[in-house]
């Protein structure tokens, strides 16, 4: 996201925005009952690291747009959509409710 690089670029959002971020990711169940200690090592750094780089993305769009409504589930996988649906139309109703 241009806001974190270099600026402030899409920093001019003239319509109501959501952002939905998953952090910390989860890692699913094939890492999570791996019975390889290596393999469960190697995928907890990469979220840790992950996770940080997405605390700044959030705190990017925060400062970068204030108006902007920002949600995080903890826990969700890449496609949040897939994985927490609910919580997902959950927090896009409450958002567009706003609106009708």
């Amino acid at each position: 996201m241009k806001l974190i690089t270099d600026g402030r670029k899409y920093t001019d959002i003239p319509v109501p925005a959501l952002f939905i971020f998953a952090n910390p990711h989860g890692l699913g169940s094939w890492v999570d009952s791996n019975p390889d200690v290596s393999v469960r090592s190697s995928a907890k750094a990469y979220n840790d690291a992950l996770a940080i780089l997405t605390e700044k993305q959030e705190k990017a769009v925060e400062q970068g747009l204030p108006t902007a409504r920002i949600e995080t589930i903890h826990g969700a996988n890449h496609f949040i959509f897939l994985s927490n649906e609910a919580e997902v139309l959950r927090y896009m109703s409450a958002f567009l409710t706003n609106f009708q």
